[in-house]
């Protein structure tokens, strides 16, 4: 079997949508299923990875790190799909790459498959001042995922939310969670205690975040508890922000406005996997008031390292985690994050025991995720020749 995977970012950015597709791509082939191309916009840094052929588009500046790709203008990408003896076409986004993808696709026959990572909506709005623009990108988009001839989506809340989007058959929409290519308990004892000392001298508890230092991430949300827990008499902890991105200028303003200069600690973008695993295990909880995200795998990756993450109720965040067991689970609320942090920080085993809940419970890797898309792909090409 032969798939050729199209997705409108790559490295240098790191993304979870990027870490999806490179290990997939490397476990299909790994596991005898077959081969996986992908077709990405070009980036003036070239990252290639080993043992995956990556077809580049000729692409320019899109903002925020991202290149729009401009396929029409690269004429090897039609003869790719038409010559490239695929079996299936799997679009991670819909923009220009995908859209022309899916037009080539389906006039060669092929079968597309697409899976929906993002809120579209959301950044949109956050990235787009005119609601016609807004509206006119949506239109855009989902004329791409309504032509599709299978839709998956990475969480039974992202199903719900293509439905918000006007997808016409959400019940045909499988789910197939996004996994981890971090091994459980892979840090190294010795770095992990010489970093929670580091952290915390006084052996205070270590809250943290991990990830992407933007606005939709709703890092201040947790800035604004803590600043109340530490009102409340309860200033003993740290809060280890791990990541980068041009909203962190704006979290360490509000840091200062909040008094928590001597209580937070920005560690900068940490991308070996192995330092990170130590960085994840030195920590006491991973705080996540997201609501943008649809399967975070810095939450698999905190799992890994028997590390609590604290998440919005309801949110696609908290699907596979019991509150209590193995994570938790609050309310939307300030009072209710205050409070129940404050009782962390007197009962700190509660975390210890919601940690090794997470290692057991939510933690998954990319052997069984790969061989779900494989039995998809096959399900596919089945229904096909019928």
């Amino acid at each position: 079997m032969k798939v050729l995977v199209v997705l409108d970012s790559f490295y240098p950015n790191v993304d979870g949508p990027i870490e999806v597709v490179v290990s997939v791509a490397k476990k299909f082939k790994e596991k005898g299923f077959g081969e996986m191309e992908l077709l990405v916009p070009s980036y003036p840094e070239t990252v290639e990875v080993d043992g995956i052929k990556i077809n580049r588009v000729i692409s320019v500046p899109a903002g925020d790190g991202y290149r729009g790709a401009l396929p029409a203008l690269s004429a090897g990408v039609k003869k790719l799909i038409k010559k490239g003896g695929f079996d299936i076409i799997h679009l991670h986004s819909p923009f220009t790459l995908g859209r022309y993808a899916l037009k080539i696709g389906h006039k060669c026959g092929l079968p597309v498959i697409f899976t929906m990572h993002t809120k579209f909506r959301d950044e949109f709005q956050r990235r787009l001042k005119s609601r016609l623009l807004q509206k006119f990108m949506m239109r855009y988009i989902m004329g791409c995922i309504n032509r599709c001839d299978v839709v998956t989506t990475v969480s039974q809340g992202t199903v719900d939310t293509l439905g918000e989007y006007g997808y016409k058959n959400t019940a045909s929409v499988k789910v197939i969670r996004n996994a981890t290519s971090m091994p459980p308990s892979a840090a190294d004892t010795e770095k992990t205690a010489e970093l929670k000392s580091s952290f915390a001298e006084n052996g205070e508890i270590i809250f943290s975040y991990v990830g992407r230092l933007a606005q939709t991430k709703n890092i201040q949300f947790s800035l604004k508890a803590l600043a109340e827990v530490k009102k409340r008499g309860y200033g003993n902890f740290k809060f280890v922000i791990v990541g980068s991105g041009d909203y962190g200028r704006t979290l360490k303003k509000l840091t200062e406005e909040l008094n928590l200069t001597e209580n937070v600690i920005f560690a900068g973008k940490i991308t070996d996997k192995k330092l990170l695993a130590c960085h994840y295990s030195a920590f006491d909880a991973l705080l996540f008031p997201s609501v943008f995200d649809n399967a975070s795998i810095v939450i698999l990756e905190a799992a890994a390292n028997s590390l609590p993450v604290i998440t919005y109720k309801g949110s696609c965040s908290a699907e596979k985690i019991t509150n209590g067991e193995s994570g938790f689970v609050w309310d939307n609320d300030a009072d209710v994050w205050t409070e129940n942090l404050i009782k962390l920080i007197n009962e700190p085993d509660l975390a210890k025991t919601a940690g090794e809940g997470a290692r057991k419970h939510v933690y998954a890797g990319w052997d069984e995720i790969t061989e779900e898309y494989a039995l998809l792909y096959a399900d596919v090409l089945k229904e096909r020749t019928r």
